[in-house]
């Protein structure tokens, strides 16, 4: 059989009322020449059999099952390891592609001989609770049409606070994820920051195509809207740990500016896994994670995560407390509200479109 020029990785975990759009959007690409590397991780909703049933007989599907449920980088791992393509690309299973998508990543990719290319996206919410409670936003990021690194690509998206760490906005020569032996980080959530970080350290030739051929889904249940736990904390600071050890080992070959952006990123992640700490995780839960620490990273922890998202709590508190902060909301807050408001229902519904 013919090598296919991408892989596409869909990795499934009770998700059977999404697979039909998620499998139909790829059955309907334009461009042919993909397989589809599906591994279900131990689903108990039948979404296996579901998932055989809608490709009924496309060869360009093959299908994993893990004998335990581990997680989606177990999954993932799972069809790296399998996966014959030029590119990887991934899609979760509760999203779907637009018609065109992987042509269009195909054309620029071999147009610009990219290693590495990011995408856009379009979130779409299951409810306007939803949509309130966890807004996702792909279309402030500034076009890039030229070639470059990865790093300096990450550089430029950081000096404009729209770095995205997700990593099925990418499409990802295989030969790059194989040559530098990355996997995903198996056992943590988050897993996309490190992953998306691992890879793009690695790339010599990048770009970003700015249009939406990713539809995301906002739904209930998922690693965005489920309650925060001490796993959230705990995968937000291997993430960071990880990064770290990588520019230690390669501080010869970065320069300034991206040692500011991977330094912001570091800290952005480390203080989100502060706030979390604080305001989420019970008692029990902080005991039985800061025993499984050494002294060392206790005091990373504290030094660099909690007790930061601790003072800038305070300040933000000590700042509503005063007495212009009062005056000031209270002669905007009305139009403010209703201005959102509007600004609100006119984004869901064109979100639904």
């Amino acid at each position: 059989m013919e090598s296919p020029r991408i892989s596409v990785i869909v990795p499934m975990y009770n998700c059977a009322p999404y697979l039909e759009e998620c499998i139909e959007s790829l059955k309907n690409q334009t461009f042919e020449n993909f397989e589809v590397l599906c591994v279900d991780d131990c689903s108990t909703d039948g979404s296996l059999v579901a998932a055989k049933e809608l490709v009924q007989g496309d060869g360009r599907f093959c299908f994993f099952e893990l004998e335990k449920n581990s997680g989606q980088s177990a999954a993932r791992n799972v069809a790296l390891d399998n996966a014959r393509g030029d590119y990887i690309v991934l899609l979760d299973a509760d999203d779907y592609f637009v018609g065109d998508a992987l042509e269009k990543m195909i054309d620029r990719a071999d147009r610009q001989q990219l290693e590495d290319l990011y995408f856009s996206a379009q979130a779409f919410y299951e409810s306007k609770e939803l949509f309130e409670q966890v807004r996702e936003e792909y279309n402030n990021r500034p076009a890039f049409e030229d070639v470059t690194t990865g790093m300096r690509l990450f550089t430029f998206f950081e000096e404009h606070r729209e770095f995205l760490p997700h990593a099925a906005l990418r499409m990802v020569k295989r030969s790059l994820i194989e040559d530098n032996h990355i996997r995903f980080y198996e056992g943590i959530i988050h897993e996309d920051v490190l992953f998306t970080f691992q890879t793009l350290v690695h790339s010599q030739r990048t770009s970003y195509l700015n249009e939406p051929l990713y539809r995301r889904r906002v739904r209930v249940g998922s690693t965005m809207t489920a309650k925060h736990t001490i796993e959230n904390v705990r995968g937000h600071l291997i993430c960071v740990r990880e990064m770290r050890k990588w520019v230690n080992a390669h501080a010869d070959e970065v320069d300034d500016g991206f040692l500011r952006a991977v330094a912001r990123r570091m800290v952005d992640y480390s203080l989100v896994a502060g706030r979390i700490w604080l305001e989420d995780i019970e008692e029990e839960d902080r005991a039985r994670f800061l025993g499984s620490m050494s002294v060392q990273d206790r005091l990373i922890f504290y030094s660099e995560a909690v007790y930061p998202a601790a003072a800038l709590n305070d300040l933000d508190e000590d700042l509503r407390a005063s007495k212009t902060y009062r005056i000031g909301d209270a002669l905007l807050g009305v139009p403010r509200r209703i201005r959102d408001g509007l600004r609100s229902s006119k984004e869901y519904r064109e979100e639904r479109k």
